[in-house]
């Protein structure tokens, strides 16, 4: 473990850096990686589950010169949820599909889902 950051609550978290402009979720794992790579540090990677995962989250990493993989579930606006789970509603298992786009903040990004 490279940086721990202890929570404190809702309204104790509320004006932490980077929360207003991008939201709890974002703003928290925008903190991690700073305290563990150094706020300047550019070219890490990091791998967070569906609590840390949302596209918003994505672009922010990516713009600040980092790149992220990063499970997105109830997350997931501006992420192609829906058009995965109907592309894969009759596939057998072991069917995949990856899809690639660009961010509004001209962030390259991959969406991947698997059955």
């Amino acid at each position: 473990m490279l940086h721990l950051e202890i929570q404190h609550g809702k309204d104790g978290m509320r004006g932490a850096r980077h929360n207003g402009s991008l939201g709890a979720t974002a703003g928290c794992t925008l903190r991690l990686l700073e305290g563990a790579a150094g706020i300047a540090s550019t070219g890490h990677g990091i791998k967070g589950d569906a609590w840390f995962g949302s596209v918003r989250t994505a672009m922010e990493i990516g713009v600040r010169g980092n790149e992220a993989v990063l499970q997105v579930k109830t997350n997931s606006g501006l992420y192609p949820k829906k058009f995965i789970e109907d592309a894969l509603t009759d596939a057998p298992g072991g069917v995949s599909i990856v899809l690639a786009g660009t961010a509004p903040n001209e962030q390259k990004l991959i969406a991947i889902g698997y059955r």
